[in-house]
């Protein structure tokens, strides 16, 4: 996908994709990209170099159009130089701040083919049920980083469970909404395609429209607990490293974990996959997510209540 946007950008001189793969995750590094693009700009005013453009100034508006420049092969002397500056400040602040820039993310602890399908088609069932479910999704689509959905109502979506699931932002356009999850969009595509060719009725069990907020419908709920879950939350715990090791636990993004540690040296993730995590991840500051499914609420809640006791 970053190959064909960086063929895009050198042919076209469209540079929105690779923008927009980093500009959500790592804001600092737009703020820079925009410092150097402008400098790029007045080094070249400054130098006598004029050169036309008919879109974006690629190659294409280079070649057609260098006849009529001045000083115009000075930006192939240029160019080379400001990629190099781009490589290397880009790569200094990156390993700095430890930004999660595409490829870059924490891989997460490999899983069997059945949980992980389990896990997919869960989330994509979430996604489903916050696009206004499936009789409201016309057409699915994706591009770099958004996940483009044509609806038959726009007013039976919840822009807010799409954030809460994870999404940047939610942009409505037409009678369709776009939903800014990142490089994932592609895959999010695919996983709710595939959830929708063998979904139940559940698939279509979206509350209508009220002025009262309502998240989701109660029976959800109840049909994801979980009967084993003390003894998960008490098995897990202690593959962290025990009540003293962990400083606070939430859900998040429906399926995940989120820990914050006193000592990352004391986890054990062999002992974390047989409690039921189906996935690792580290993150920066002493973070920790496990993937542990749809209880993830549930297990937050146990764990909570047995590190609170004595």
């Amino acid at each position: 996908i970053m190959l064909s946007a960086a063929l895009t950008a050198w042919l076209t001189g469209i540079t929105e994709p690779i923008e927009f793969a980093f500009m959500f995750v790592a804001p600092v590094l737009y703020l820079i990209h925009a410092l150097l693009a402008g400098v790029a700009y007045f080094l070249c005013i400054e130098m006598g170099i004029k050169h036309g453009m008919t879109f974006s100034h690629g190659t294409i508006d280079f070649v057609v159009l260098y006849a009529k420049s001045t000083h115009g092969w000075w930006l192939l002397l240029l160019g080379p130089v400001w990629a190099a500056l781009y490589y290397t400040v880009f790569r200094v602040v990156i390993q700095k701040f430890d930004l999660k820039t595409p490829g870059r993310e924490i891989e997460e602890a490999v899983m069997s083919s059945d949980a992980a399908t389990d896990i997919a088609h869960g989330f994509a069932k979430q996604l489903v049920l916050a696009f206004g479910g499936r009789a409201n999704i016309k057409s699915l689509d994706a591009c770099i980083t958004r996940l483009r959905v044509e609806l038959n109502d726009v007013g039976k979506a919840s822009p807010d469970k799409l954030k809460a699931l994870g999404a940047a932002g939610v942009v409505t356009v037409g009678s369709g909404l776009q939903a800014i999850f990142g490089t994932r969009s592609e895959n999010l595509k695919t996983d709710m395609e595939e959830y929708l060719k063998t979904a139940g009725p559940e698939a279509d069990a979206v509350e209508a429209p009220s002025p009262v907020a309502a998240p989701a419908p109660a029976g959800v709920v109840s049909k994801l607990r979980d009967p084993e879950a003390a003894t998960k939350a008490r098995d897990l715990i202690a593959a962290l490293g025990g009540i003293g090791n962990i400083e606070r636990v939430d859900a998040c993004a429906e399926t995940r974990l989120r820990l914050v540690l006193g000592n990352e040296g004391s986890v054990d993730e062999t002992a974390l996959r047989s409690a039921g995590a189906a996935g690792v991840m580290r993150l920066a500051n002493r973070t920790l997510h496990l993937v542990v499914g749809l209880n993830a609420d549930q297990y937050a809640a146990e764990m909570r209540g047995q590190l609170a006791t004595p």
